[in-house]
């Protein structure tokens, strides 16, 4: 997971620690995961509500591979 990942789930107030086997972890109560969540939506939301637009401002339509590609490279994914 990239940091942006980490900073969203300490956002929500989760444990987060190096494990040596697994490297980082991230601990989540049920009422955490759910705002975690929440705020995975959002910020998807908000980066496609920010997406290009044409030089008349009207808002370009993006592919769903660009959509799904960069949203992955936003996650490191």
């Amino acid at each position: 997971m990239n940091e942006r990942i980490y900073t969203i789930a300490e956002q929500v107030g989760a444990t987060r620690w190096n494990d040596e086997l697994n490297g980082n972890s991230i601990e989540f109560s049920p009422e955490q995961l759910e705002k975690f969540a929440e705020l995975i939506v959002q910020e998807c939301c908000d980066w496609i509500e920010g997406s290009p637009t044409s030089e008349s401002g009207c808002q370009l339509l993006l592919t769903k591979s660009f959509i799904i590609a960069n949203l992955k490279g936003h996650f490191g994914v």
